[in-house]
């Protein structure tokens, strides 16, 4: 039952790594910067913007009509 082949741990042969690569590419988020930043904060500005025209529209409303 004590084979010594069988008790040895198969593991995947190492690769040796390559430093000197002749191409570098930087980080995708390096090249193509994300905008998600910018689109909240128009998002946010709208909404608040719409808000405000809808509470002077409403009171211009109540005071003309009532």
């Amino acid at each position: 039952m004590n084979d010594p082949e069988r008790s040895l741990v198969r593991t995947a042969p190492v690769l040796p790594i390559q430093e000197d690569e002749d191409t570098y590419l930087p980080p995708r988020k390096a090249v193509h910067p994300s905008e998600e930043g910018k689109w909240t904060r128009i998002f946010y500005a709208t909404l608040l913007w719409l808000f405000v025209a809808l509470v002077i529209g409403l009171t211009v409303w109540g005071i003309r009509y009532y």
